[in-house]
């Protein structure tokens, strides 16, 4: 369990037997353990296996901090709240109904993957009583663990994300908002799938964090690091450079099915530019490019019929 800084860690919850896939933050201070963002329910042995390592029981947790409410962030929250029921549950007001009934959720990753895909990849959803709740809005203070953390709502990979930052630590945490980073170069890439993706507000979301100041970013996929800064500064160039592939792709004249195929050819050369392509290993786990690609052609669309 590397740590962050004092009593703040993360695991590695080796996602798909691939490291450096889903990362889980650990706070584990003597007022409550705090975990962020406690991943898949087909993690959940890991997770618990990886705590236990710490000395750490699932009854010792009092918090859980959502970023937003996708499977591979969120999906393990009421495997743990039904072991211990005294857990609270941070979540933005959008994303609240699908935790209380995830079937709907549910229902959308059969889309993109199939029950037996779901099933595999995501394991077992359960609801979340209403009463472990605390939904969060726009702008929040919140007291976990013993922990200040300044809440803000940073949309764009989904309209239901919010951020949390300690000040004591310097650490924003961040979920998919400030993007994907697997290597100590600063490289980035942004994950958009559908459904709503929304570029405008997801610099919006970006400038909200540097507004933090923060000494460090801690991002779901994978890991915390420093000169946030220089981070921050990538997302919002491949942000737009990937945005862009996808628009022209979109508009060219080759056949539906030829336009995915360019987009790809696009991406991987980016990646190959870079020359971190042998980092980039967990990236069809929790980043595919065909679902990215999805949630782009999505955007585009919809501003093309509001403009």
């Amino acid at each position: 369990m590397p740590f962050i800084v004092s009593d703040i860690s993360y695991v590695d919850l080796n996602f798909c037997n691939t490291p450096k896939a889903i990362a889980t933050g650990v706070y584990g201070s003597d007022a409550g353990v705090v975990l962020v963002d406690p991943g898949p329910g087909s993690c959940i042995e890991t997770l618990r296996a990886l705590l236990q390592a710490q000395g750490i029981r699932v009854s010792d947790i009092q918090s859980v901090l959502l970023t937003h409410i996708h499977l591979d962030h969120a999906g393990a929250t009421g495997l743990l709240v039904e072991e211990n029921p005294k857990i609270r549950v941070f979540v933005h007001e959008k994303g609240a109904p699908h935790v209380i009934d995830p079937s709907k959720l549910i229902n959308s990753a059969n889309q993109l993957w199939g029950e037996e895909g779901v099933a595999r990849l995501w394991g077992r959803v359960l609801p979340v009583p209403q009463s472990n709740l605390q939904v969060l809005g726009e702008r929040n203070q919140i007291v976990a663990g013993g922990h200040a953390f300044d809440v803000r709502y940073t949309p764009g990979h989904a309209s239901h994300h919010v951020s949390y930052f300690d000040g004591q630590s310097g650490i924003a945490w961040a979920g998919d908002t400030a993007g994907l980073r697997f290597t100590s170069q600063v490289f980035t890439l942004p994950p958009t799938p559908p459904p709503d993706i929304d570029l405008e507000a997801w610099r919006e979301s970006i400038a909200t964090l540097r507004a933090w100041r923060p000494e460090i970013v801690f991002i779901t996929h994978f890991g915390p690091y420093s000169g946030v800064s220089d981070h921050l500064d990538h997302l919002e160039t491949s942000l737009r450079d990937v945005a862009d592939l996808a628009k022209r792709a979109i508009d060219s004249d080759l056949p539906d099915e030829a336009k995915y195929e360019q987009f790809r050819a696009g991406v991987v050369a980016y990646i190959r530019r870079a020359g971190v392509e042998d980092e980039l290993g967990p990236l069809e786990h929790v980043g595919p490019l065909e679902f990215n690609w999805r949630g782009l052609v999505r955007y585009w669309k919809k501003k093309g019929a509001s403009g």
